[in-house]
């Protein structure tokens, strides 16, 4: 089991009115992220040497990085090996996207963009995303990204906007499988606690989302359409054809272990997780010091294990097997009433069991 590397790349042009991962414009941090990159990588080296079986450049926008940016960037991962065959994933946004720039990208050895479309439909980028791409410049970076070759390509949306109906979802889903991109994620609009989108929400400047029962639907819309132009539903908010699934977060869902570098990145080692400092600035000065840059760090318990284990296999299609389950006395009426499915000797979740994974977790635990 080979460990997966994240490095988290904080700089965005502008901030998402409804995104709280943490991220800032103000790329005039860049050298000072690259120097704590270099110290961080320096101080982890010794005690995970590789060889990585996945990269996942996330952010963020890593795609605002130039060319001597990634070099040095580059330079301080030269630490950590990359296996033959590995995945290798940058985020992009579609406006920093051409075909210089993906020319660079595979030369370094990327071999996956996760591109962050969030929409094809001018009225959802206009309205509760507030993008400042437009479609065509969506379809602008996937003709770019396909065109150089030896590319998968993924595509983020965001759905669930007020007034969005199944048929308005379906037709965006079909237009997204059309592209040629062999990976799409697709994610509920739920805004975070404190965020712009959240307080318009509040105050009644935004209009309403759809509540509970319209969101599911949409979840099982984007499921039964994908799944009639060849996408498979690996996971919740995840889907791929001809095997083309994101070996970086199953790493994540399979609770293997990665290693994170940068502000606010987290790490697993199969016993601890720990998690930095979401600061560039106060990440890089402990570091410049000599100090940790950790925010928390924490050894899991054999019940957390075991709680962790349950949950996530449960956001999986593969689901987990039917011997973690501590009481399968509990599975009974979950199976009878569709949640879930036995398939030898593996607990699988249905899509309608995806939807209440944390719930189901929570009841079989």
């Amino acid at each position: 089991m080979l460990p997966g590397l994240y490095v988290h790349v904080p700089f965005c042009s502008r901030k998402c009115p409804y995104c709280d991962f943490y991220s800032i414009p103000a790329l005039n941090l860049i050298p000072d992220w690259l120097s704590g990159l270099e110290r961080e990588a320096e101080r982890h080296a010794r005690d995970w040497p590789g060889p990585f079986g996945t990269l996942y450049l996330g952010g963020g926008s890593p795609s605002l990085l130039g060319p001597a940016d990634l070099a040095a960037l580059f330079a301080a991962l030269a630490r950590f090996p990359l296996a033959d065959g590995a995945e290798a994933t940058i985020e992009a946004n579609p406006e920093d996207v051409t075909r210089e720039k993906v020319a660079l990208w595979k030369g370094l050895g990327l071999n996956r963009l996760s591109l962050g479309v969030q929409s094809l439909e001018p009225r959802w980028l206009r309205g509760s995303l507030s993008r400042s791409h437009k479609p065509r410049d969506a379809q602008a970076a996937i003709e770019a990204a396909l065109a150089a070759g030896g590319l998968s390509l993924s595509l983020d949306l965001i759905y669930a906007h007020a007034g969005q109906t199944p048929d308005d979802w379906a037709a965006e889903l079909a237009r997204a499988a059309a592209t040629g991109a062999d990976h799409l994620s697709a994610y509920i609009l739920t805004p975070a606690p404190g965020t712009p989108l959240a307080r318009d929400l509040a105050s009644g400047a935004a209009p309403a989302l759809p509540g509970e029962e319209p969101a599911a639907g949409l979840f099982l819309t984007a499921g039964e359409i994908l799944a009639g132009l060849g996408f498979e539903r690996y996971e919740v908010s995840n889907f791929a054809r001809g095997g083309a699934v994101c070996r970086h977060n199953l790493k994540y869902w399979r609770r293997e272990p990665y290693l994170g570098l940068g502000p606010s990145a987290h790490s697993f080692d199969g016993h601890k997780r720990w998690a930095n400092v979401p600061s560039v600035s106060g990440w890089s000065s402990a570091l410049k010091a000599g100090r940790s840059p950790l925010r928390f760090l924490e050894e899991l318990t054999p019940e957390q294990a075991r709680m962790e284990a349950i949950l996530l296999g449960l956001r999986l299609a593969e689901g987990l097997p039917l011997a973690a389950i501590p009481d399968p006395a509990k599975l009974e009426g979950l199976i009878e009433e569709g949640y879930l499915f036995v398939d030898g000797p593996r607990l699988k979740p249905s899509p309608k069991g995806m939807l209440v994974a944390d719930g189901l977790a929570r009841i079989l635990a």
